[in-house]
């Protein structure tokens, strides 16, 4: 979920290319490639759109270093540089394929992809039509996908709910990765515009923010891949702004130096902050309280299963309900309670765990021994009309 990976990944494919260009060696050729599928393998949309730009500006280099002087001939750029790429972007894409293969059962469908297929309504993209609405079988996944989710869709179909939505996204663009104390270098933007080393930067940043507007949903670290090209624009403008007088006096120095030491104070802030305020509405705001009790849970003897029980009003957003990839042989499995009756059916696959009926949505959180008659109760309005909807 982090942007970490991703951002590394654009690091070392953006860093590799002047590398490549000046010196045409194994190793910048290697990083690049490991840079593309850290990308793929963690932002495929987003470091699809990076990569392209790159690749457009190599092949461009490429073309012209047929009529420049002193420039390696295609043979040796095609051993140097095409040839090790090819290397590892093939050893990462058999690795990935197996991984969606052993997943989906198709080499060439990601997992998101058969997710968003088997679920969803609302689709990726402004000009696509919204999918037609699956049978769920639990009232969380039908909130979610047919109201959250489909409502944010909906909202971007009109001309003011995507204008709203795009300044949405660049204002959380803004104080994630800028903030008021790297503000101040953007000032300085139309002189890094004209600033012919860091142009080509720019044209990236460029296109990685269009590709993101163009997608109806948004989180900080979808852009991830681009976090080094505003890391280069905002030191290009400490860099202006450091040059920098007032009526004679280097101002600009003083300001630079200012702007790194608030960042450095910064820190625990921040880091306090993100640890102890997650976002209201979000899964973040029970992710410490959902850790603590599967902490409980995997101290105990024995396999544990964990029915988790909502409100007719639950917030699909905060749902408990989380596994690994191999649920059987995990020691906590966490599920959806279905009532007494459909339960039997899941309580006879784990008959050898002990099962636990978790009541999320009271405050605080109720964990108790499930009882299968005790825990008999007519079904709610809501239930009902999803019961109709199955059948």
């Amino acid at each position: 979920m982090g942007g970490t990976l991703a951002a590394t990944g654009g690091a070392l494919l953006l860093g590799a290319l002047p590398r490549i260009i000046r010196h045409h060696r194994f190793r910048d050729a290697i990083l690049m490639a490991v840079g593309v599928a850290m990308l793929a393998n963690t932002r495929p949309y987003e470091g699809l759109m990076l990569s392209l730009v790159v690749a457009a500006r190599l092949i461009w280099w490429a073309v012209q270093s047929r009529s420049t002087p002193n420039q390696p001939p295609i043979r040796v750029l095609l051993v140097r540089v095409v040839l090790p790429m090819l290397l590892v972007l093939t050893m990462a894409g058999a690795a990935t394929s197996y991984y969606f293969w052993r997943v989906t059962g198709n080499p060439f469908t990601m997992p998101q992809q058969l997710n968003r297929e088997t679920y969803a309504v609302a689709r990726y993209f402004y000009w696509q039509s919204a999918y037609p609405e699956p049978i769920y079988r639990h009232q969380a996944l039908h909130d979610f996908y047919t109201e959250t989710e489909l409502d944010y869709f909906k909202l971007g179909k009109t001309f003011s709910g995507f204008l709203l939505q795009l300044a949405t996204k660049l204002g959380t663009i803004w104080v994630f990765y800028f903030a008021p104390a790297l503000t101040l270098p953007l000032f300085f933007l139309p002189w890094i515009l004209r600033d012919r080393r860091i142009r080509f930067l720019v044209v990236a940043g460029a296109v990685g923010l269009a590709g993101s507007a163009l997608v109806v949903f948004f989180n900080i670290h979808y852009v991830a891949a681009i976090a080094p090209i505003m890391l280069a624009v905002v030191v290009q403008g400490m860099r202006h702004l450091g040059r920098w007088r007032f009526e004679g006096r280097p101002n600009g120095q003083f300001l630079v130096r200012a702007i790194v030491v608030i960042c450095v104070l910064m820190i625990p802030v921040q880091v306090r902050l993100l640890a102890s305020v997650p976002a209201p509405g979000s899964w973040a705001a029970i992710g410490p309280e959902r850790a603590a009790l599967e902490a409980q849970l995997q101290s105990l003897p024995g396999p544990q299963l964990v029915l988790v029980r909502y409100r007719p009003d639950h917030d699909p957003l905060l749902d408990w309900v989380y596994n690994g990839a191999d649920i059987d042989h995990q020691k906590v499995v966490w599920t959806r309670d279905m009532g007494a009756e459909k339960n039997e059916e899941l309580l006879r696959y784990f008959k050898d765990r002990r099962v636990w009926l978790l009541e999320a949505d009271e405050i605080p959180p109720k964990l108790a021994a499930y009882s299968p008659i005790r825990d008999e109760r007519p079904l709610t309005a809501a239930e009902e009309r999803l019961r109709h909807l199955r059948q």
